[in-house]
């Protein structure tokens, strides 16, 4: 630690003339690089020894341009530690005057302070105990200011004896950073204004005022134009800020202060003049300025010290128009462009990484202005003001003539989906139990296809953060959002697309629930709850959220519908079978009493029952690209099938570990993988050969219970529990993989059905196995029949 005596001694204008004179150095040979690029040996100069001496001349070049450059943080350091010590010692002086003034006694080795003298007067006493304390951590404080300084410039020096580092670049680079630091803040400021591709190499040198002065600048341009709306028509002035944003938008040191300046009205007004233009010019900058503008924004709302909430808060009066009337009316008189703020809201919020806070403040200002103004003036608003922008085409799916219809709360419920413990408490505070009911059982979302309040059900759900700290209120969550949904009256697959994906991914994610609702099937539409759920082969699962089974099949019916979702599904069917078999057969081979084959021959036929509903529930809906029902069945099975074989399992070490255990160890290693299967892996797996498989599928239900018998044995394969003979690993194992029963030609279905059936036959009953399988033909033949 220093010491009063030290921190008093120490000359801090002497690390200023320091610093001058390294600068000096520093410029004497960054003004070399003339001189060394004309000794450079011609290229015309092809003999031998031109080539070597162009070698050598290189490498002098590029080490001296790395030594001069470490000058730079050297000189950066030496000027940050003189401001930090003088400012140190200025206030252990005022210190130490306050002290001696009120009659304390400062030790100038340690920096204790006590009490001089005595006193009669018990006021008098407490007002010198109140001064000693506040002296001594003004002392402190100067103390641990000089040390950091000393500790950081120590640091600087160190580095640039001992390293070679150069991260700025040639010679020639860093006499241009030498002219630029000789400039006056404000001419910095005006010459990156003239010049934002500099900012790449100048950045990084850049003073906070400079970098503040930029984002005031910048703020200002944007709003004139925002006040003149012309402006967005003069691709020049579009072009300007369009670079300007693209080279400063990344450093929160200039986005923040830039959107303190702009002002939620101010961005706003930008993006109603932007989009004003966007419709008829052909300019392509004012797209790529709507982008750069959300990016900023992202930035500044993740910087230290930006108020993202207020900033958000205010967004969204502006924007449906709750603010005050004077508010409203200085708006409109100052930012003349027509008012498309739903489409404004939207665009926001529908991608990126926003600040917490920021989003905070959006979620829950838009919250209170969608549940107490009526519902038709709020879609009415969405349709007035959202309705026709063009922002509506920005990111919006190619094949979309019209491009997204704008719904912020939708995109908003997205951002609460990436900011999962901001997501709990927004569904589990005072207003939790209302905003639930409300958002997940009544609130139209069509507009979006129920994709955002889907996403924040799933980021929210399965989230680790979430688990781990609030695991009862999560599995709760996860309860009341499946058991809510199905309620909501636009909840079909017709209306809920957007949803499919992330609800078959949060099912995937919960599958052993899953799997209770579909074995023990009930009427009964209680509350949400969690349960514990027991397994002998996979651990002791605490806080599950509990799932009706009537529940169950709605949520199911939208998970389906879409190839995305129905990968999810199959993925968690084949993750909660192969886990099971894994930790079947690891505990088998440990000698664990429970793992015996009849309890194997229980998991088989349990997780071809999971399956099975599932096909019963695809028989029931019309899919698009599906010719017909059966072919969607087969599709399905062979997701499941191909899912499996990607699934992790525990590994044969993990069998010594715990032989003579109970097996939760190898139950826990088997689960903790169970959700690692990447999504997207077996879309991409199955989408090349899907079109190809339904039209190869002619299923009958014999056929169906064929193909089960052979997932049994293709589950009990990828886990090791049987092995493929030797004399059929050409048909079961060509080029060393297990096919995937999707694979498996109809003629040679049968065939293949025997075999698997052969050598399952010792270890489980084939029977039991078929005849778990649920026809879901019965409800083809049935509606046909109609």
């Amino acid at each position: 630690m220093v010491s009063p005596s030290q921190l008093a001694s120490w000359q801090p204008a002497r690390l200023s003339e320091i610093a001058e004179a390294v600068v000096g150095h520093r410029r004497s040979l960054t003004g070399l690089h003339d001189d060394l690029d004309a000794g450079r040996p011609p290229a015309s100069w092809t003999f031998e020894d031109a080539t070597a001496a162009r070698t050598e001349h290189d490498r002098l070049s590029s080490a001296l341009a790395t030594q001069v450059a470490e000058t730079t943080g050297v000189i950066e350091a030496l000027d940050a530690a003189a401001t930090s010590l003088a400012a140190a010692k200025e206030l252990l002086q005022g210190a130490m005057r306050r002290g001696g003034y009120n009659g304390l006694h400062i030790d100038h080795a340690t920096g204790a302070v006590s009490i001089a003298r005595t006193f009669d007067d018990e006021d008098e006493l407490a007002y010198a105990r109140t001064v000693q304390q506040e002296v001594a951590e003004q002392i402190e404080t100067a103390l641990a200011d000089a040390a950091a300084a000393d500790q950081a410039l120590a640091a600087a020096l160190t580095a640039a004896a001992m390293t070679d580092v150069n991260d700025i670049g040639s010679l020639a680079d860093q006499q241009a950073l030498l002219d630029f630091q000789a400039k006056s803040p404000a001419d910095q400021v005006r010459y990156l204004l003239d010049h934002p591709e500099a900012y790449a190499l100048l950045g990084e040198h850049l003073s906070p005022e400079v970098k503040a002065g930029l984002g005031a600048e910048v703020a200002d341009g944007l709003d004139r134009m925002a006040q003149d709306p012309q402006a967005f028509g003069d691709a020049d002035t579009v072009a300007r800020y369009t670079a300007l944003l693209g080279a400063l938008g990344d450093d929160p040191d200039v986005m923040a202060p830039m959107y303190r300046r702009l002002g939620a009205d101010g961005l706003l007004g930008t993006y109603d003049g932007l989009a004003s233009f966007m419709g008829f010019s052909d300019d392509p900058n004012l797209a790529t300025l709507a982008g750069e503008l959300r990016s900023g924004l992202q930035v500044a709302t993740r910087a230290e010290g930006f108020d993202g909430e207020a900033f958000g808060q205010e967004l969204v009066q502006l924007a449906t128009r709750t603010a005050d009337g004077d508010t409203m009316d200085a708006y409109f008189d100052t930012y003349p462009s027509s008012p498309l703020h739903a489409a404004v809201l939207d665009y926001l919020m529908r991608d990126g990484d926003y600040g917490e806070d920021f989003v905070r403040g959006v979620a829950w200002q838009l919250d209170e202005f969608e549940r107490t103004v009526d519902p038709q003036l709020v879609q009415s608003w969405m349709q007035h003001t959202g309705m026709g922008s063009p922002l509506n085409g920005l990111d919006a799916d190619p094949g979309s003539l019209l491009g997204r219809t704008p719904d912020p709360m939708g995109a908003t419920m997205g951002q609460l989906g990436k900011h999962p413990s901001l997501g709990l408490e927004f569904f589990s505070d005072g207003d939790g139990e209302e905003r639930a009911e409300y958002y997940f059982a009544e609130r139209d979302w069509s507009r979006d296809g129920f994709q955002g309040i889907a996403e924040a059900a799933l980021g929210i759900g399965t989230d680790p953060g979430n688990i781990a700290s609030s695991p009862e209120q999560t599995g709760l969550f996860v309860s009341d959002a499946l058991g809510r949904l199905p309620d909501n009256p636009r909840f079909t697959a017709e209306h809920a697309e957007g949803a499919s994906e992330p609800l078959g991914a949060l099912l995937k994610h919960y599958m052993p629930s899953v799997q209770i609702a579909v074995a023990s099937p009930t009427s009964a539409d209680g509350g949400a709850a969690v349960l514990t759920l027991r397994d002998d082969f996979l651990p002791r699962l605490e806080n599950q959220p509990r799932i009706n089974s009537g529940d169950l099949d709605s949520i199911l019916k939208v998970a389906l519908s879409t190839d995305d979702g129905m990968a999810r599904v199959a993925e968690g069917i084949a993750n909660y079978r192969q886990t099971s078999i894994g930790g079947w057969s690891a505990m088998n081979a440990a000698g664990v009493e429970s793992a015996t084959y009849p309890a194997l021959e229980n998991v088989l036929t349990s997780s071809t029952r999971l399956e099975g509903h599932m096909q019963e529930l695809l028989a029931q809906m019309d899919i698009e690209g599906a010719k017909s029902r059966d072919q969607q069945i087969a599709a399905f099975t062979g997701l499941v099938s191909k899912a499996a074989a990607l699934v992790p399992l525990p590994g044969a070490e993990m069998v010594v570990d715990v032989a003579g255990t109970t097996g939760k160890q190898i139950a826990d290693a088997a689960w903790s993988e169970i959700r690692n299967v990447p999504s997207g892996q077996i879309t991409a797996i199955f989408g090349g050969n899907e079109d190809a498989a339904r039209a190869a599928a002619t299923d009958t239900f014999t056929d169906s219970q064929a193909r089960t018998v052979v997932t049994s044995f293709l589950a009990l394969a990828e886990a090791g529990v049987v092995d493929v003979p030797p004399e059929l690993r050409d048909t079961w194992m060509p080029g060393g993989r297990l096919i995937s029963v999707d694979q498996i030609p109809l003629d040679d279905l049968a065939v293949r059905h025997y075999e698997a059936g052969t050598l399952l036959r010792p270890l489980v009953s084939v029977d039991e196995i078929r005849d778990a399988f649920e026809d879901p033909y019965n409800v083809i033949s049935t509606e046909n029949k109609q």
